[in-house]
């Protein structure tokens, strides 16, 4: 069990101050979000550590979510400790972190990625040293949720990493564990293993023609992830560029879509609603926008399910499935 809503750590350190990160994780506790997504890679390996000292003492009150087989290398762990300056000329300069995050994704990603992070790989050994390394940042004896983070087909030993996976469960090491990544190679990975995931969590881009819900009967619970992302500002963009869109578009949802905070609220209502029974991760560095998230994924009523049903049918008509701005 846990929170309809979860709090994605992937960008928690893009707020440098160690007091300011733990004012965003009391404001996500204190919203009723339980639910916090880490990984090795994350923080240049110290967003694990981060949330075990969130955790302490509250545990038992928290569901926490990790994964396997991307690390960070010897380089972004000799360079994290100084990554707050860098942070905090990031926040000065946005365009500049923008692409700085661009250019180092993940492994094989970017001019830095295969920089700061490598893949630790996807079997028993590898999957048993990255949990153990996991819970000792963590600082806990278990951890609720493992993922294979974006494992590719024919990338797993399927075979050893299920067993080990499974013994750990029954170990009462993980309590479930799941395949993380990008909607189709996820799907692939999948039905190459021997034992099918318990939870999968996938990207959900509002602006794509997204299948992260199609795995057909007897799928796995599902998290999603990425529902904000780039698509906030290509929204605001879009409305903006024509002098009768902002009226159009405010007539039909009500709302006005030039506001980045409403397109955000939007766009958590509707992930919401396509992923009822699962759960869906955002990620912020600023507490008022944790509070908003909360809202916006509160139970809606009539007008709000009319405004949600208008600015899904925007995006659709104007903006979805790679149709061209007009």
């Amino acid at each position: 069990m846990t929170s309809a809503l979860g709090f994605g750590c992937a960008g928690l350190y893009r707020e440098p101050s160690a007091a300011g990160r733990m004012r965003i994780l009391d404001a996500a506790c204190g919203r009723g979000i339980r639910h916090l997504d880490a990984a090795p890679m994350y923080g240049l390996g110290l967003a694990e550590r981060e949330i075990g000292r969130f955790a302490r003492g509250r545990r038992g009150e928290l569901v926490i979510a990790t994964k396997l087989g991307v690390a960070p290398t010897v380089a972004a762990r000799a360079i994290a400790p100084l990554q707050s300056p860098i942070r905090r000329l990031f926040s000065i300069f946005p365009s500049l972190g923008s692409r700085a995050r661009a250019s180092a994704a993940g492994p094989g990603f970017g001019r830095f990625g295969s920089l700061l992070y490598r893949s630790s790989g996807y079997d028993g050994a590898a999957a048993r040293a990255s949990l153990e390394q996991s819970l000792r940042e963590l600082e806990t004896d278990h951890v609720d949720l493992l993922f294979l983070h974006d494992p590719q087909p024919g990338t797993v030993r399927g075979d050893d990493v299920c067993a080990y996976l499974e013994r750990a469960r029954d170990a009462g090491l993980i309590r479930a564990w799941g395949i993380a990544g990008e909607p189709e190679p996820a799907r692939w990975v999948g039905k190459e293993l021997p034992v099918k995931p318990g939870v999968v969590q996938l990207r959900d881009d509002p602006l794509a023609n997204s299948e992260s819900g199609a795995w057909g009967a007897g799928a796995p619970a599902r998290i999603t992830f990425g529902v904000l992302g780039g698509s906030i500002a290509r929204i605001v963009k879009h409305v903006g560029a024509d002098p009768e869109r902002p009226r159009r578009w405010r007539k039909a949802v009500g709302r006005d879509c030039e506001d980045p905070e409403v397109v955000a609220s939007l766009l958590l209502a509707r992930a919401r609603r396509e992923n009822p029974e699962g759960v869906v991760l955002f990620s912020t560095t600023r507490v008022a926008h944790v509070h908003s998230a909360a809202e916006a994924t509160a139970r809606a009523g009539p007008d709000d399910d009319r405004a949600l049903d208008a600015f899904v049918g925007l995006i659709d008509a104007e903006l979805r499935y790679g149709r061209a701005e007009r």
